[in-house]
């Protein structure tokens, strides 16, 4: 079912009845206040139809889990100490609102596509505005991915990627987060070090980002030594002035430290990274089949 809301100024949508009750409570919506309607487009007060959106939703199914096979010998034993991680805010409502665009823009190929098969049903050339030109194919490639990476993020599915190949459940990863009270950029890169060796994962595999606040500056990997990585590789560099704490991500397998790196550079947005990673994550699976899709959706 294709569903859309509106307060009289703003349609928001389509959505799937689960969606729908998730935006409500997710933006603190009053619905006697707003309106609905389905493909009849027959608009109707919101309030009216809670109850039987309730009857019809459909909860999602379980989060897919990606098991990594990991042979013997390439796990990496679990930190010493407990680590505490930073907690990190999602956007329900302004995920849903992206994943609404998602549906248009998918609706907008399907349609063309449906038009240029039904000219060639007709012996009939397409109308222009139904080809697809190399332009194209590569705006709607970009405008298709921007919002799928901006639903991820605001939806937590990055996230869910990152716990997966983490140290322990989502209530406990290998996931560390200090502040720095220094100021003197040699002074940081000792107590950085001194830090790393207290909660036991100097000599570990694993990401490293450099946090001004709640941005994210740097994000980085190593399959060495974390602390020779950040103390050593990046002594004196110049993100360091503007660094005043550090989170560590360990993953349980060495080999996983790319798809991890990739997965927070997506989630974080580090400011300084020249590039998005090494495209070999789950979330590149997820973005391939979409080019694949994409590429039937636009044959001429």
């Amino acid at each position: 079912m294709t569903l859309y809301i509106s307060d009289g100024k703003e349609v928001v949508g389509p959505f799937s009845p689960h969606e729908v009750l998730q935006y409500i409570q997710a933006k603190g919506i009053k619905a006697e206040q707003w309106q609905i309607c389905d493909e009849t487009h027959t608009w109707k007060p919101l309030a009216q139809e809670i109850t039987s959106l309730a009857l019809k939703k459909v909860e999602p199914s379980n989060v897919r889990n990606i098991i990594e096979t990991i042979e013997p010998g390439e796990s990496q034993q679990k930190p010493i100490n407990k680590l505490t991680g930073l907690e990190d805010k999602l956007d329900i409502s302004g995920s849903l609102e992206q994943l609404g665009k998602l549906r248009t823009a998918f609706d907008a190929l399907w349609h063309k596509q449906r038009e240029r098969l039904v000219a060639l049903v007709k012996n009939r050339e397409p109308d222009e505005n139904l080809k697809v030109t190399g332009k194209d194919h590569k705006a709607i490639k970009e405008q298709l991915n921007s919002l799928v990476i901006d639903f991820w993020r605001k939806s937590g599915v990055l996230l869910e990627w990152i716990k997966e190949i983490t140290w322990g459940d989502p209530s406990e990863l290998g996931d560390c987060y200090f502040k720095l009270s220094a100021g003197d950029l040699d002074k940081k890169m000792e107590e950085a070090g001194k830090v790393l060796k207290e909660k036991g994962v100097y000599d570990w595999a694993g990401c490293y980002c450099f946090l001004s606040g709640d941005k994210y500056v740097y994000i980085g990997m190593t399959k060495e030594s974390l602390g020779e990585r950040i103390t050593v590789g990046h002594k004196n560099k110049f993100f360091w002035d503007q660094t005043d704490g550090i989170r560590i991500l360990i993953p349980k397998n060495a080999k996983q430290c790319k798809k991890l790196e990739r997965l927070l550079i997506l989630a974080y947005e580090p400011k300084i990274n020249d590039s998005d990673g090494h495209r070999c994550s789950a979330a590149d699976e997820c973005l391939d089949v979409i080019e694949q899709e994409l590429e039937e959706l636009t044959l001429p």
